[in-house]
């Protein structure tokens, strides 16, 4: 929400079974990672979704190292920076473990591998591919180039994902953060056109993204029927924390949101990071008589974006308006990417 949303005086913050045992495989060196510096995906997407596919598919067996940071970089011609955040957030996906002084391997409780059956459809697949490019000239280093520069616009117009929230901002944001994580374009919808009769899914969808409080909504309304619906939970911003952590102890808060729900799960939150005595409360618009009630007690509204519309009809210009601001939590999202990925 921009701050000229919100017309009083406040703070504002951007807040499967185990796989068969596989084949030995040849552990591959930087040089057969490849990076298309013309694709509009990111370098850093291209790369991790190559040593993902890399990881999961043998190529590097757990306990296994990876090719150091400089070695990728030189490899690449990438910035190092690019090949620490891959790394950093492979590690944070549970794939690979780092080892100060020896470097970084793949986590040997690894257990999520896709299936020789699965893999060896997807060599087929590629091979085909390879083969048909062959006779018609083009070698598989141009082809691979081709793909990664139509894979964007495709992704665009043939989503396979789509994540579901009740407000547009918080949909678009979301759905850019999961696109990224995913490594694919994501749609964005939102909850009130979902419930309207007749609301239509683009067919390629395959897949629903939805915060845990929509969850059940999501998973029973007619338009999703024959999709599959992933929770995903948020946390609390960082920026969010800290702004909460610092309100002065003489303030009065309450905390309004859209749903019950909401309120219960971030309620608990918020009571838990703002100074000892200044929390009043919690309340939904869904209850209005009790938000309504809650307004009068205090000096300080802490709301959600959904709640935002709300609370300006009905809080006066002394009242300071907090709103919050959420990220992705990133076990959910890594569950869900592995599924997406691995599980379609």
């Amino acid at each position: 929400m921009s701050n000229s949303t919100i017309p009083f005086p406040r703070k504002s913050f951007i807040d499967r079974p185990k796989a068969a045992p596989k084949k030995s495989r040849k552990a591959l060196g930087p040089a057969h990672f490849l990076i298309n510096k013309q694709s509009a995906v990111p370098f850093h997407i291209q790369l991790k979704e190559q040593v993902r596919y890399a990881i999961m598919s043998g190529v590097y067996e757990p306990g296994s190292p990876l090719p150091s940071i400089r070695e990728m970089t030189a490899q690449l011609g990438i910035h190092r920076n690019t090949v620490h955040r891959v790394y950093l957030e492979l590690q944070a996906s549970g794939l690979l473990v780092s080892r100060p002084g020896k470097g970084v391997f793949v986590n040997e409780s690894l257990t999520e591998v896709i299936s020789m059956k699965e893999l060896n459809a997807v060599d087929e697949l590629i091979e085909d591919y390879f083969r048909s490019a062959n006779k018609m000239g083009v070698n598989p280093s141009t082809l691979a180039r081709l793909v990664g520069q139509r894979a964007p616009g495709h992704d665009s117009h043939y989503p396979i994902v789509a994540f579901v929230e009740c407000t547009a901002h918080q949909s678009q944001e979301c759905a850019r953060d999961l696109g990224e994580a995913f490594g694919i374009n994501v749609l964005h919808l939102l909850l009130d056109d979902l419930r309207q009769n007749g609301c239509q899914i683009p067919e390629s969808v395959q897949h629903i993204v939805t915060s845990i409080f929509h969850f059940d909504e999501v998973s029973e309304l007619p338009c999703v029927t024959g999709k599959r619906v992933h929770p995903i939970t948020y946390d609390l911003h960082a920026e969010t924390r800290k702004v909460l952590r610092e309100v002065p102890a003489h303030r009065k808060l309450g905390f309004i949101c859209n749903d019950a729900n909401t309120e219960e799960v971030i309620g608990v939150q918020v009571k838990a990071r703002v100074p000892e005595g200044t929390f009043v409360g919690c309340a939904n618009i869904e209850s209005a008589k009790h938000a309504l009630e809650l307004i009068g007690k205090v000096d300080t509204v802490i709301l959600t974006e959904a709640a935002a519309e709300f609370c300006i009809k009905n809080c006066t210009p002394d009242h300071e308006l907090l709103e919050l601001h959420f990220a992705l939590n990133q076990t959910s999202v890594n569950k869900v990417t592995r599924t997406l990925l691995f599980e379609p």
